[in-house]
């Protein structure tokens, strides 16, 4: 096993050399970056595809002046029921599938490499059908979190209306805001949930656990970190549009040329900026454990290598 570099031990990370950190990390390794994020990412893509051609290209118009037909109207509500089963079978192979297990393999990689071992696409998904049930519960305990609290703010909102009127528009407006901020702090607070969870072992809530107390202290940081790492996404994913974009203006966006393009493109962008985002927040948890616990990366290296127990 080699050791990681030098002037990386028990040193903090400014955010400028996660970030620079991030992209050698990526050109060093980007084949298998790629081929981690592309595992699941084609086969999902092709399932999307191959339920998308069950759909009718056309859905019935209605003559200016006339209702549909009853064979309109049957066929429209049809087409309606396809796409809320599509977009169910869509939601629940990324929020089971696609997530977790990409979350898990790229995560070990990032951590692999950035720590001198060896990595490659199989031994990551190896580990990650081990961390995969985990990192659903935590997803579905995210999921939980987020629709009680949805839940109540609506039930709050509906009070406020009907019991103040306009006055209560405008409070419903503020505790809206209040929300907002709220849930980015929680949202920061947790950003590190996974990475514990897939490197220490640690079980769903203790996970949450573990990302609350390494952020303690340093969410202004974190905060800081997501922002840059959302505004890179942007941008790469942005310029890899135009580039997109440009063939497909020319061959016609509803030509089948342009339908193919646009969909591999699509595909291509999502696996090129996926690990900018994943491999940060990989980074930020290392970086926040030299921060608050005064780990050596050549100790944490090992001490990961032992497993759950160790940690």
């Amino acid at each position: 096993m080699q050791s990681p570099p030098a002037e990386l031990r028990l040193r903090p990370l400014r955010v400028t050399e996660l970030l620079d950190t991030v992209f050698s990390l990526y050109r060093r390794n980007f084949w298998l970056f790629v081929a981690i994020v592309a595992v699941v990412q084609v086969p999902y893509q092709l399932i999307a595809d191959l339920i998308s051609l069950t759909r009718p290209a056309q859905l019935p118009k209605a003559a200016a002046g006339h209702p549909l037909t009853h064979a309109q109207l049957t066929l429209t509500l049809h087409d309606a029921a396809l796409g809320l089963g599509a977009g169910a079978i869509l939601l629940v192979l990324t929020v089971a599938a696609v997530v977790p297990l990409q979350t898990a393999a790229f995560t070990k990689a990032v951590s692999d490499r950035f720590l001198g071992r060896p990595a490659s696409a199989g031994s990551c998904y190896r580990f990650a059908v081990k961390r995969w049930g985990s990192l659903f519960a935590l997803g579905m305990i995210y999921l939980g979190l987020f629709v009680g609290a949805l839940v109540v703010l609506l039930i709050l909102v509906v009070l406020l209306l009907l019991l103040l009127g306009a006055a209560g528009a405008a409070l419903a407006v503020l505790l809206g805001l209040i929300a907002l901020v709220v849930g980015l702090i929680f949202y920061v607070r947790l950003l590190v949930a996974s990475p514990a969870l897939v490197l220490e072992g640690c079980r769903p809530w203790d996970s949450i656990r573990r990302s609350w107390g390494l952020t303690s202290g340093n969410s202004g940081r974190a905060f800081g970190v997501l922002v840059s790492l959302v505004l890179v996404e942007i941008l790469v994913g942005a310029l890899l549009g135009i580039v997109v974009g440009l063939p497909v203006g020319l061959v016609g966006i509803n030509s089948a040329a342009g339908i193919l393009i646009r969909d591999l493109g699509t595909l291509i962008i999502g696996v090129l900026v996926a690990p900018i985002l994943a491999g940060g927040l990989t980074l930020l948890y290392f970086d926040l454990r030299i921060r608050k616990e005064a780990f050596d990366l050549e100790l944490l290296s090992q001490q990961l290598a032992q497993g759950p127990s160790s940690s």
